[in-house]
């Protein structure tokens, strides 16, 4: 079985990771309108305890099952024995877990919302991204994907028309998903062979898949528990659709990391399972540039434009989300690079444990905060809290890889591009004033934004920048003498 390049992988894992956002991003100026914030709110808190109760139910199967499949390599019957166990395992679990929550929805004031989102744990069931993760087929998942969305866009645009229709809204939604995850099924041809189901198979990765659901309950802490709280101690359905436009913006740009790092999650897996030191330590040294080329002009560029791009983006009564971009702004830099210690260190060497310790603090100062903070300053105190809690996690995972980060090196290959993205920033920043509120104008900005973050790097020579342009103008230079 042929494995697509690094770089493959990351345009595929990119493209199913924007494509899971840009969605509700591309709809959000027109379902902000017609729905309000009211019903944005309504959305937010009911889909926050539905996707807690598909990570209880999937437990840590995602990132167990992407480990375990790659850990398999070419053994097509280990990688089938496996693949089976962790499904049929998360599969019972789910049940479980819908089960449980079917009395919980059925007694509250929004149980119609809940019910019309129940395809959405339908589709935890049959999720198995993990698998295609693993042998790195990264475009199984982004091809499919992209048409179900599409096809969803085209239905809510066709069918959403009033207030009154948040119903239609959370169905496309919840059905969407659904027919994504389904959609990968028939990929599993020639991916794996016919194996004997036993109990003894299912059972022996439970052990295991319970170390992985600690970074399932921290990372739901963070994305989902927020917006919980913000429903129990606020009770304000305007506050949570501030919060989650904010948070629509922040996962768009999150993801670009998210595809990196996933990627690189099942390569590294590989190569400590192979003990290959030398180059584990050459993949380590590229994701020092990868992630501070990519977190830098995130940060600095998403504060840059928000004051610009929000009003037309979300339309009037969304001024509040400008505040709450300026707050989030530095959690791309803390994520970053907790997530590249996470999936390129920990996790494929087999310290999970030592990383749920690190996940176990940044959710108790996450959840601490958000008591203390909530009450009093609403969304934008969830929005300290996360970003506390996400540069508390970074520091854990530092302290705890210390001798195989060597911190100089890090600062050596990242300072450079914070010092270009912040001669960006105020570039931006300044000739946006002069600039009418457009959709046009937002995107002039982040070309100019671009193009003068790449000039900065290259007039301070910025080693990994210079590089590709080089090898980009031989490729163009070889082509042309050809």
């Amino acid at each position: 079985m042929k494995k697509d390049g690094v770089k493959a992988n990351f345009i595929y894992n990119l493209i199913y990771n924007i494509v899971n956002i840009i969605v509700p991003l591309v709809t959000a100026p027109y379902t902000a309108r017609v729905l309000g914030a009211e019903n944005i709110g309504i959305y937010s808190y009911t889909y926050a305890i539905v996707s807690s109760v598909v990570m209880f139910g999937a437990l840590g199967t995602a990132t167990y099952g992407q480990k375990e499949i790659a850990s398999a390599g070419e053994n097509i019957v280990e990688r089938s024995e496996k693949f089976l166990g962790i499904w049929v395992l998360k599969a019972v679990t789910m049940v479980i877990a819908f089960l449980i929550f079917v009395p919980y929805a059925y007694q509250t004031t929004a149980w119609i919302y809940y019910a019309l989102q129940i395809p959405y744990i339908v589709a935890g069931v049959f999720d198995i991204s993990f698998f295609f993760q693993g042998i790195e087929k990264f475009r199984y998942i982004a091809v499919r994907n992209t048409i179900v969305r599409i096809a969803g866009i085209v239905l809510l645009f066709s069918l959403v028309k009033s207030s009154n229709d948040l119903w239609i809204y959370l169905l496309i939604i919840s059905v969407s998903q659904l027919l994504g995850n389904l959609s990968m099924w028939p990929y599993l041809r020639g991916n794996i062979c016919r194996v004997k189901l036993t109990t003894r198979n299912v059972m022996k990765h439970l052990s295991n898949v319970m170390i992985y659901f600690i970074p399932s309950i921290t990372y739901q802490i963070y994305a989902v528990l927020d917006k919980a709280m913000l429903g129990w101690l606020v009770g304000s359905n305007y506050e949570n659709g501030y919060y989650e436009q904010a948070n629509k913006i922040v996962n768009l740009v999150v993801n670009v990391i998210s595809a990196y790092t996933i990627v690189m999650r099942s390569r590294m897996s590989a190569l400590f399972a192979q003990k290959r030191n030398e180059e584990i330590q050459e993949k380590m040294a590229v994701s020092y540039n990868v992630i501070a080329f990519l977190v830098f002009p995130m940060t600095f560029g998403i504060a840059a434009i928000a004051a610009g791009m929000v009003p037309w983006f979300f339309g009037d009564g969304y001024d509040a989300v400008i505040g709450l971009l300026y707050i989030f702004c530095p959690i791309f830099i803390f994520m970053g690079y907790s997530r590249m210690i996470g999936t390129h260190i920990l996790t494929p060497s087999g310290r999970q444990q030592h990383s749920n310790y690190a996940q176990i603090i940044a959710a108790v100062v996450n959840i601490t905060l958000n008591s203390l903070l909530i009450p009093r300053f609403f969304a934008k105190g969830a929005a300290v809290a996360s970003v506390t809690s996400e540069l508390v996690l970074v520091l854990v995972y530092y302290y705890m890889v210390r001798k195989e980060i060597l911190l100089k090196q890090v600062i050596e290959m990242g300072w450079k591009k914070a010092i270009a993205a912040g001669i960006m920033f105020v570039f931006v920043f300044t000739i946006g004033k002069n600039f009418s509120i457009s959709i046009f104008y937002t995107f002039v900005e982040i070309l100019i934004g671009a193009i003068v973050y790449v000039i900065v790097l290259v007039v301070l020579r910025d080693a990994f920048v210079c590089k590709y342009i080089d090898k980009t103008f031989h490729k163009i230079l070889g082509q042309r003498r050809k």
